[in-house]
């Protein structure tokens, strides 16, 4: 090898798979300066793309996934089955990637189900994928409830990738339409690969309103995006970030078919070098022909000579399905691929005539037999051999500047509303704010300081505004009140979990009015046969990085089969590892303090120790207890006796829960839902600081009856956290 030039060295490279050309970077630092130029990434993505059958991947049916902890996608050898093994499950954890894009420059953009984060991915390396911020759910396709004007909200959001030549800049653009109020126009923002920014708007002025769901397709320089109400094309120039239009094609008609009540379906792809769009109309009684329609340019190539011409119509009743799309040529043939994962090819001269040719079905194969659902976004897909790198994580580049270490720094110490706010002083400053890593350290660095404990009364647990006892004397903002009762849970890293009666949980971050609603029941299968379900108060709990305890019901019996202590004597508690909940799949007992035979029994947080609270229902007081854990067993001892005695029937020991201390005066803060107090243990004084103003309130039935009125309290920590629950917001 020594005896050969560079040059021809480099030549051999070039046309190797992008894996094994990567792999020879290892072999010294010269070489790996090499083989990672720019100039040899471009003769590598020229060289080993030569040949001529198209290049496809295709990830194993969901059953499959089930079964399997790590899943894979394979390399498939049309008419031979699936091949090498191209990604391994990790990247994009325990979802299955769906692709969205074709590969541009080696870069796919993929979707994933169950999460709905977007990732740039390069299959040919291995699956090296770089997340997209703000993907899994965007803000702007969030409904978040606000006092004031409700902030942007939108039902669509469309992706698409693209290139610059002239920077060398690889770009993902994004579509809102649709909003939720009728004059919220579309907007279009833009996202760099490998720079510190964060999602910004578009240089140019997106066109009015309109709706786009389909994926863009990149094509001489521009982004293109398909309309769905008839509005043409909506073009994005990626280097001037100009916008444009282009005609849609003519119109299909269902009732051409002679079923008015058909869907039209319309995708966009690239073929042969034009714009391809297929039309299809499906119903329940059946699919209609499929039609190709391509943007040809005569004369220079000017937009205004731009012609749709219809290029086949197939017939798809051989191969049902909700989506038919083409993937690009095959010699003179084209390649379609369905939303079971079957690839086919028809003749193109033959305007789609004749029997197709079935090139690779999935369940024909032993890596991915099964049983493939028929979707509009499956896991099959082309690649290219590419070594170009999707580039760092927002994370790394914006941290790697010495001045933005430096602003992270003071910023972590602030409030959450004041961070929130300086987010838009400029793009650095958004793209630093909304890292994890950020978002860690200021969750613990802006409670460091000892302060009387901030709380907020939830007004809505479905997605109302939080307000602070504060403004308890604002007649707007007095907190509503139900007849069922609140459980929510003391704060973990600014998040509080809690349930409202048997209908709903949620979670919330009431410093940043975060409110989401997590259903209970999902359908009626979550009942058990006999009409019992197994709904119960305090049946949410949160954790993390840290052990999650629940009681254990003394009804039960003992959690342990060791345990020989009647179950009255002492309350036991079950204990969950959130650091290694999946891999242990068991939870550890512990033994908790002594209990009355009766009375109340609830766990909580206190300087940072786990403690039990029990009631002592003859002496109207409560126990709280706190556990040490000593030489492999928990000691126990008592840290507070709260009597309540002479404050009843206002406070009782059944119905008063303790919600935390205030660090600066030592109190312990109390909670009934109808009143809130502060209790001194030094001097057994207790100081009501909230009565709720209506203690009673009609019921909405008509019934006329009346019902005790009952708040929920929390309280709240600075933080950024929110959880982004999955919704199917962009299908």
């Amino acid at each position: 090898m020594e005896s050969l030039p560079e040059d021809v060295l480099l030549e051999i490279f070039s046309r190797l798979p992008a894996r094994s050309a990567a792999r020879l970077r290892a072999m010294s630092r010269s070489w790996r300066a090499e083989l990672s130029s720019p100039s040899f990434v471009d003769l590598h993505l020229r060289r080993a793309n030569t040949t001529a059958p198209p290049k496809l991947f295709c990830c194993p049916c969901d059953d499959k996934l089930m079964l399997a902890d790590q899943w894979c996608l394979y390399d498939l050898q049309l008419g031979g089955g699936p091949g090498r093994e191209l990604v391994r499950g990790g990247e994009f954890g325990d979802v299955l990637p769906a692709p969205l894009t074709k590969p541009l420059r080696g870069l796919v953009l993929v979707m994933c189900y169950g999460r709905n984060g977007v990732y740039v991915c390069n299959p040919s390396t291995g699956g090296e994928a770089l997340a997209l911020p703000d993907t899994e759910l965007p803000s702007k396709a969030t409904f978040r409830p606000s006092l004031g004007p409700g902030p942007p909200y939108y039902r669509n959001v469309a992706y698409g990738l693209g290139y610059c030549s002239a920077a060398k800049e690889f770009k993902v653009v994004r579509m809102f339409s649709e909003g939720h109020y009728e004059e919220t126009a579309t907007r279009c923002e833009v996202f760099v690969l490998d720079s510190p920014a964060y999602w910004r708007p578009a240089a140019g002025k997106p066109p009015p309103a309109c709706i786009v769901e389909n994926t863009g397709v990149f094509l001489d320089r521009s982004v293109h995006f398909l309309c769905s109400d008839g509005g043409g094309m909506v073009s994005f120039n990626v280097a001037d970030e100009s916008f444009g239009s282009l005609p849609a094609p003519p119109p299909l008609a269902a009732a051409v078919y002679g079923v008015a009540d058909w869907r039209i379906r319309e995708r966009m792809t690239e073929l042969d070098g034009c714009l391809c769009v297929c039309q299809y109309a499906c119903g329940s009684d059946g699919h209609g022909p499929c039609r190709l329609w391509l943007l040809r340019r005569h004369g220079g190539g000017d937009e205004t000579a731009a012609r749709w011409e219809k290029l086949c119509c197939i017939d798809p009743i051989p191969w049902p399905s909700r989506s038919i799309v083409p993937l690009c040529m095959y010699g003179e043939k084209i390649l379609m691929r369905t939303g079971r994962s079957v690839v086919f090819a028809v003749d193109a001269a033959a305007c789609g005539g004749g029997a197709p040719e079935i090139l690779f079905r999935p369940d024909e194969h032993e890596a991915t037999a099964g049983e493939f659902e028929d979707t509009q976004l499956p896991a099959l897909g082309l690649y290219e051999e590419s070594l170009v790198p999707v580039g760092r994580t927002v994370e790394e580049i914006v941290f790697s500047s010495p001045a933005t270490r430096a602003w992270s720094d003071v910023l972590k110490w602030l409030p959450a509303r004041t961070v929130s706010e300086l987010s838009v002083v400029c793009k650095a400053w958004r793209a630093m704010v909304t890292t994890d890593r950020f978002i860690r350290s200021h969750a613990v660095h802006a409670n460091m300081a000892a302060r009387r404990p901030r709380i907020r009364f939830v007004m809505d647990p479905v997605g109302g505004v939080p307000a602070d006892i504060d403004r308890h004397t604002d007649e707007i903002h007095e907190p509503d009140i139900s007849p069922k009762p609140f459980v929510c849970s003391q704060p973990c890293h600014g998040l509080n979990v809690g349930s409202f009666s048997d209908v709903l949980d949620f979670v919330c971050n009431p410093i940043m009015d975060y409110h989401e609603e997590l259903p209970l029941i999902e359908s009626d299968d979550d009942y058990d046969d006999d009409g019992d379900d197994d709904i119960f108060y305090g049946r949410i709990a949160l954790g993390y990085d840290e052990e999650i305890y629940w009681l254990v019901d003394p009804a039960l019996g003992p959690a342990s089969a060791t345990t020989t202590t009647p179950p009255t004597s002492a309350c036991e508690l079950v204990a969950l590892d959130c650091r290694n909940a999946v891999a242990r799949h068991h939870y550890d007992v512990v033994r908790g303090p002594p209990m009355p035979p009766c009375g109340r029994v609830s766990v909580l947080r206190l300087h940072g120790a786990l403690c039990v609270a029990c009631s002592d229902r003859d002496a109207n007081a409560i126990d709280v207890w706190a556990m040490q854990q000593g030489a492999g067993t928990a000691v126990w001892s008592m840290v507070y006796r709260i009597e309540l005695a002479g404050y009843s029937p206002e406070y009782t020991s059944e119905k008063t829960t303790v919600m935390g201390v205030d660090p600066t005066s030592g109190r312990i803060l109390l909670n009934t839902e109808q009143s809130l107090g502060y209790y001194d243990p030094k001097t057994g004084e207790l100081e009501t600081i909230y009565r709720v103003r209506r203690m009673y309130q009609e019921a909405n039935d008509g019934s006329g009856a009346w019902y005790d009125g009952r708040f929920c309290a929390v309280v709240c920590e600075e933080s950024l956290f929110w959880y982004p629950v999955w919704r199917d917001y962009a299908q």
